[in-house]
């Protein structure tokens, strides 16, 4: 409970509003540690899907009458991992408008990874019944104050909490990596809930991507580096259900013509700097892994606030490495460098593209702390 985020958790659990709660963000961030952390004896009934093999909806059932027998009217009732149980939604839509209907107290709080879970199920069968509370990758001030990481532990490690217990034996803490967090990702919760009918062409792209961070590739030009039969089409999928796991974010041009935006060649940020491939986070603070940290950290401060976006510009070899928008409109524009510092873009400049906003150079003097901002409101203290 040492994180930022849940703090936020703390309201809702104490008043739920009558509403299903519903906590999402990718794996191994901490969401099932932060919940437990607020449950109380005998006042919470704890119910896990994530089994070897694959529960049925009756599970959901006979836990919610268990819960209802032993817990106090007014007690918390947590399913984790729901969307691998089938016909979930449904059947929590339907003991839900039961409790709602005979005047039920029972809370009810269900855990899922990322947005694979908002996608297959809360849109489905429970609009208007949920309250979502975001989770993100962990950021480098959090990172440094529960585990006193320094940066650049941060940029080779992430924001994985239980890897710093792993990190002096590097084999081990790669399989971790490598195992409990990538494989699970790409071979469980993405394969389990979406129909992907070429699941190597869906690695290949993950770790394709890996190796490229913050850099601007087209669609068409990575078909064309990986092995087996795809195209465009499938490979945007692909990377749509990558984005959906908060592990690769591709990010668009800033245009003030909006239709152009999804057009453009999508810049690829790694949420998660533990997930740039091991090749390239070597250089730790230079080149594009430097960028992508700046990236990633802009990502994580937003998860979930549907109002900002992301994007870069580019025109006739200017450039703005990242445009942190709200509801269409530029807020903060920000230059990257991790060497010596390169010359910015006139504010005239700007302006004339639309980018009337704060313009801020990221650099080595002054990324610490710019990674321990927590809000996007927070900015201004870097001028």
């Amino acid at each position: 409970m040492t994180r930022l985020f849940p703090q936020n958790l703390i309201k809702h659990w104490q008043n739920s509003e009558d509403l299903i709660q519903v906590i999402i963000g990718p794996r191994q961030v901490g969401k099932t540690t932060a919940i437990l952390n607020l449950a109380k004896d005998g006042q919470t009934h704890y119910v896990t899907a994530d089994l070897p093999t694959s529960p049925t909806a009756d599970l959901i059932l006979i836990e919610w009458e268990k819960a209802k027998k032993k817990l106090p009217e007014d007690g918390v009732i947590i399913f984790d991992e729901a969307q691998k149980i089938p016909r979930w939604s449904e059947v929590i839509k339907k003991i839900w408008d039961e409790r709602i209907r005979t005047g039920g107290k029972q809370n009810c709080w269900i855990l899922g990874s990322s947005a694979l879970l908002l996608e297959k199920g809360l849109s489905e069968s429970l609009t208007g019944r949920f309250e979502l509370n975001h989770f993100p990758h962990w950021t480098f001030g959090e990172v440094e104050k529960v585990f006193q990481a320094s940066l650049y532990d941060y940029v080779y490690w992430g924001g994985y909490p239980k890897i710093y217990s792993l990190k002096d034996d590097e084999e081990r803490a790669n399989d971790y990596l490598q195992n409990s967090i990538i494989e699970t990702t790409l071979g469980r919760d993405i394969l389990s809930l979406h129909s992907v009918d070429k699941p190597a062409l869906l690695r290949q792209l993950f770790w394709y991507i890996s190796r490229l961070p913050a850099q601007m590739v087209s669609f068409e030009k990575i078909l064309g580096a990986l092995q087996g039969k795809g195209n465009s089409a499938t490979i945007v999928h692909y990377a749509e259900l990558l984005r959906m796991a908060f592990v690769i974010v591709p990010i668009y041009k800033y245009s003030q013509a909006m239709h152009r935006t999804k057009k453009s060649i999508p810049k690829w940020i790694i949420p998660n700097p533990a997930l740039v491939d091991v090749s390239i986070k070597e250089e730790r603070l230079k080149n594009f892994t430097f960028e992508n940290l700046v990236g990633s950290h802009l990502l994580n401060i937003t998860f979930g606030k549907n109002e900002y976006e992301l994007q870069y510009w580019n025109e006739n070899g200017k450039e703005i490495d990242f445009i942190l928008c709200k509801r269409g409109v530029p807020q903060w524009a920000f230059e990257v460098k991790s060497g010596r510092s390169k010359k910015m873009l006139s504010l005239q400049t700007l302006k004339e593209r639309g980018i009337n906003c704060p313009y801020l150079l990221i650099n080595q003097d002054n990324v610490e702390k710019f990674l321990r901002i927590n809000t996007e409101k927070d900015f201004n203290q870097l001028d």
